[in-house]
């Protein structure tokens, strides 16, 4: 069984997060040998604590990750591992270059973000000197991969994954609501990208048209104050509340009707795949990979990405036919099971990895 390091430097917590210790402790579960490396201060260093993981707090990011080179190239050098996996770009430099120095391990990097890439002339250069396969989460990822001029061959998409056990629509969180209150969910980084003011705006129209309905926004991030003062502007205060960060997001998806994920770029959508296993209908973007993840008509419904309008109708369509709604969260559960449960992906993973290994895949 190949034995392999994580590395994912990220000093906030977040889907790609949930997906980097997520298959480095399926992988330990396996009885696999794996570390992990993450940022000091992070919230990931904070939940490596009393996992079952080898792991190392070491900064990778900037400057700082630059002093940590001859450090990381030891700790590769001592561990020996068969696979070395950069879970986010702003490592890739330092963890490949340390990668490179030591004999044996293969590089696989894996991109979340559907955004195209930046200075791709250096991104380029890194996945062609420090990456044996590039894991890309979507058809629409691996598009981008294309677009930037990296060669096909060195292009695997494999979609993050979701616990379908873990998030289980049988063991219902969180606190009782009345069927008098239609409620839209949404869960994510408080960030211009991921489409929050567009949601707002479309909650006014909703609020209109459904009466009693309201909108719970779970997250934290630069855009908050922003948010709250357009809330007030918009007039609808008093339907949307800001539940901040939660460290479980069950009890947040338990408590929705249906699930908004009005990105304007995405990689895949792991909130949606969550709010899919939990038996949820999604009202997504066009954007990215959310058209892969959610089946328009089936699971959800897609939307313009930017569309306040549309997705005003979609989520006034959702919240006013229960039956369908209800329909649409059952088989957006049984997609979750079929193509994004954790056992699937990360079997799909460890292929990819073996490969690697035996040289059936060959650096381009």
């Amino acid at each position: 069984m190949p034995s392999s390091i994580h590395i994912d430097s990220h000093p906030r917590w977040g889907g790609g997060q949930a997906q980097s210790l997520g298959l480095a402790l399926a992988l330990a579960a396996r009885g696999e040998e794996t570390w992990f490396i993450a940022q000091p201060g992070s919230e990931l260093e904070s939940r490596l604590y009393g996992a079952y993981l080898r792991w190392e707090a070491m900064p990778l990011r900037g400057l700082a990750g630059l002093r940590s080179l001859s450090r990381l190239a030891r700790t590769l050098g001592e561990l020996a591992p068969d696979i070395v996996h950069i879970h986010e770009s702003a490592s890739h430099f330092v963890s490949g270059l340390a990668a490179r120095g030591v004999e044996g391990p293969r590089i696989v990097v894996t991109r979340r973000t559907g955004s195209p890439l930046r200075r791709a002339w250096l991104a380029k250069m890194q996945y062609r000197l420090w990456c044996d396969r590039l894991i890309c989460v979507s058809e629409a990822v691996r598009s981008r991969c294309r677009e930037a001029g990296l060669p096909e061959a060195l292009l695997t998409v494999i979609p993050d994954f979701v616990d379908c056990r873990h998030f289980d629509p049988g063991a219902r969180q969180g606190e009782a609501r009345p069927d008098s209150e239609p409620t839209v969910v949404t869960v994510g980084r408080l960030a211009a990208g991921k489409g929050h003011r567009v949601l707002l705006r479309a909650m006014r129209e909703v609020a209109k048209a459904v009466p009693a309905s309201r909108l719970l926004i779970c997250g934290t991030g630069e855009e908050e104050a922003a948010l709250r003062s357009m809330a007030v502007a918009l007039g609808i205060s008093d339907r949307v509340r800001f539940l901040g960060f939660a460290r479980d997001v069950r009890e947040v998806l338990a408590r929705a009707d249906v699930f908004a994920m009005p990105s304007l770029s995405e990689g895949l959508g792991v909130a949606a795949l969550e709010a899919m296993a939990m038996e949820k209908p999604v009202v997504a973007s066009n954007a990215g990979g959310l058209r892969e993840s959610v089946v328009h008509g089936e699971t959800g419904l897609i939307v313009p990405t930017g569309d306040a309008g549309g997705l005003a109708s979609a989520l006034i369509e959702l919240l006013s036919d229960r039956g369908r709604a209800t329909r649409m969260g059952r088989e957006g559960r049984q997609r979750a099971l079929d193509q994004y449960d954790r056992p699937r992906i990360v079997e799909r993973t460890v292929n990819l990895y073996s490969e690697l290994l035996t040289g059936e895949h060959e650096r381009p």
